[in-house]
């Protein structure tokens, strides 16, 4: 069990940078605002959101979707 939270730690992390990241590359006026405290699911609406309407690089969208691949395996398994 501590092992399934260590790693939804790591992907809560990951995922936070991610948009982070992508918000401030490609400002969006209808993408929620992403806060320090912002969780999993705040991280995953906005990257969704990113990858729907932006036109994002491909290496920015393989690891959107590598995110929500290990986000769907970590939903699997609890």
């Amino acid at each position: 069990m501590a092992a399934l939270k260590n790693t939804e730690s790591t992907l809560e992390k990951r995922a936070f940078e991610c948009a982070k990241t992508l918000l401030h590359k490609y400002p969006n006026p209808h993408v929620p605002k992403l806060q320090e405290n912002s969780n999993l699911e705040d991280s995953y609406t906005i990257l969704i959101t990113l990858l729907y309407t932006e036109q994002l690089k491909a290496e920015e969208q393989s690891e959107i979707a590598t995110i929500i691949d290990e986000m769907k395996l970590l939903e699997g398994n609890r």
